[in-house]
């Protein structure tokens, strides 16, 4: 039944000399926001430039339905009033586009009402669990849904130590310079030694290596191989799974 609908139980035969009243129960703010969205359909939100294609998407924050606003539609409205298809749609792009600053709650959200692709849209920008509040982690609203971002994070975790480890200043001896090669592997090997224990499921591992390079300025060789071996970094763990969805099956 569509909303329109609705307005059939106010039978103007029945004889009533009482004007009809159709009863709600949602708020005023919730009612402006209904009509709202039935005589203006929403358009989605405006979507920034990217510098990559693996940088994940981000909109202009101006263009966003407010959470407050956006979380009653879709709670509990669009199916009550059995809002088209097309303009749920549009809310949950709405939604995922708050996933950035406020990934829990879109997160948990999500979980609780059964969207798949916004709760894996909204995983990656999940902060390390243990760095939430016992009050913050109660949005999230089953064992699963938790469980399922501890494994993200820990499969991340991993992921990134072994790309560390694995990634040489000199690979197979390429680019080796013959004057340094030695004390410059010592200092690329102490440097991601210091950072492996460090690494959460969000550390830029690339980023925090790169701080090396200025350190080979005296030599072009060194400093061009430390630059090749960061950006390779960058490369592999831009590739690595960042949403729930990415997870190797078997993980």
């Amino acid at each position: 039944m569509r909303i329109g609908d609705m307005f059939t139980c106010c039978d103007e035969t029945s004889g009533s000399q009482l004007e009809p009243v159709l009863e709600l129960q949602e708020k005023s703010g919730e009612l402006a926001a209904l009509l709202q969205l039935l005589h203006h359909p929403p358009s989605p939100p405006l979507e920034l430039p990217r510098d990559n294609k693996f940088d994940p998407v981000v909109y202009d924050p101006a263009s966003i339905i407010p959470l407050p606003l956006l979380k009653p539609l879709l709670s509990t409205l669009a199916d009550k009033y059995s809002l088209e298809e097309e303009i749920v749609d549009v809310l949950k792009v709405h939604l995922l586009a708050h996933a950035p600053a406020h990934s829990l709650e879109v997160y948990g959200f999500a979980s609780l009402h059964g969207m798949e692709w916004e709760v894996s849209g909204a995983s990656q920008y999940v902060l390390p669990m243990a760095s939430y509040r016992f009050e913050e982690v109660k949005v999230i609203p089953t064992v699963a849904a938790y469980h399922n971002l501890v494994r993200l994070q820990d499969f991340r975790v991993k992921a990134l130590r072994d790309l560390l480890l694995g990634e040489e200043l000199f690979p197979h001896g390429y680019g080796k310079c013959q004057s340094h090669w030695e004390m410059s592997n010592e200092k690329w090997d102490r440097q991601r030694k210091a950072l492996i224990g460090r690494i959460e499921s969000a550390t830029d591992v690339a980023g925090e290596m790169d701080a090396l390079t200025d350190t080979f300025q005296d030599c072009k060789m060194c400093h061009k191989a430390c630059t090749a071996a960061v950006e390779m970094l960058a490369y592999k763990c831009r590739r690595l799974p960042r949403r729930l969805d990415q997870l190797p099956n078997l993980y």
